[in-house]
């Protein structure tokens, strides 16, 4: 019990030397938080999101969004740009129905590529 328990705490120390706002996602040894910049998400308009990768050297290779109970994507292929230490900025993203999305996000991490999602609803 005590070799699990110091095996969790020694695989969790590098993601402790990047702490992330909010309640960051998780895949393997990555964790993402993201963030509206400017106006919320809403219906036909695009938008924009900040991106955090931890650990920081991560790269974003890839920022999609589908309707899972639809099975279609985003008329839209949004850019990202890296704004260095593990920040990222993506826009041109845009929810053209209301209902459930799912964002996904594509890092890459020392040659793995892990998959982070997350539902967004919108009315």
């Amino acid at each position: 019990m005590k070799v699990l328990a110091a095996l969790l705490a020694a695989a969790a120390l590098p993601l402790a030397a990047c702490p992330l706002p909010g309640t960051p996602l998780q895949s393997g040894a990555v964790q993402l938080s993201w963030a509206v910049v400017g106006p919320a998400i809403a219906v036909g308009r695009h938008f924009v999101l900040a991106v955090q990768t931890c650990p920081a050297d991560a790269t974003l290779v890839r920022i999609d969004a589908t309707m899972p109970e639809h099975r279609h994507g985003m008329n839209y292929r949004p850019s990202l740009t890296p704004l260095g230490d593990g920040q990222w900025r993506a826009e041109g993203l845009m929810f053209h129905m209301a209902g459930r999305w799912e964002l996904r996000f594509d890092v890459d991490s020392g040659g793995t590529i892990e998959h982070l999602r997350e539902s967004v609803t919108l009315p």
